[in-house]
């Protein structure tokens, strides 16, 4: 799967996507718009539970502080790891709820299993993808390559009881379908993703 689907959903802004996505108002807009059209798409409306996604905002904006780094190089590699950083939070906070189950989805599919996790996801990685095109001038064909283990209803399962136990899952789930292989021990640490890359 190489497109993202309602990347249209996100709204314009007058500032840099990476600018934008930091602040809290454009944020939830983007995170409500982004989910009505998955649901639409889905056959299903979801409710947003505001403080969750004001919470799960908040602790995405201090991780990214803590860890972002200062040799410029990284930079494009970071646009990347935020990315696993904010579904980690979403999946923390999971500030989103099905109203009834997608009646438009295939019965097999990541949507239908869990599609709180599933939107999360597919939200992180069309920010991601759009802040990409912007920042490294990637067209949207040259942007991120989706994994297709995103297709693969085991990998979900995995997420969502990994989730449960380790915080730090989903950050290492987004990496894989991005094509990395993640530092499973700390998926969350951006050192320690660098380090396996380059080791």
């Amino acid at each position: 799967m190489s497109d993202l689907p309602h990347r249209e959903a996100l709204p314009p802004t007058n500032e840099p996507l990476r600018i934008a996505v930091r602040r809290l108002r454009w944020f939830r807009s983007a995170f409500a718009r982004y989910a009505a059209a998955c649901g639409a798409g889905l056959g299903c409306g979801f409710m947003i539970d505001e403080p969750r996604l004001a919470r799960a905002f908040a602790n995405w904006l201090k991780a990214i502080e803590v860890q972002r780094p200062k040799d410029k190089s990284e930079r494009r590699d970071f646009f990347e790891f935020a990315a696993g950083l904010m579904l980690r939070e979403l999946i923390a906070e999971m500030p989103l709820a099905a109203t009834c189950a997608p009646g438009r989805a295939d019965p097999a599919s990541a949507a239908a299993f869990w599609p709180e996790g599933y939107v999360c996801t597919l939200f992180c990685l069309t920010v991601h993808a759009a802040a990409l095109e912007e920042e490294f001038h990637a067209s949207p064909d040259l942007g991120p390559h989706i994994s297709s283990d995103i297709a693969d209803l085991r990998q979900w399962w995995s997420l969502r009881e990994n989730a449960h136990h380790d915080r730090s899952f989903p950050a290492g789930f987004l990496q894989m379908l991005l094509g990395h292989q993640p530092n499973w021990s700390m998926p969350d640490v951006f050192r320690a993703r660098l380090e396996r890359e380059i080791g």
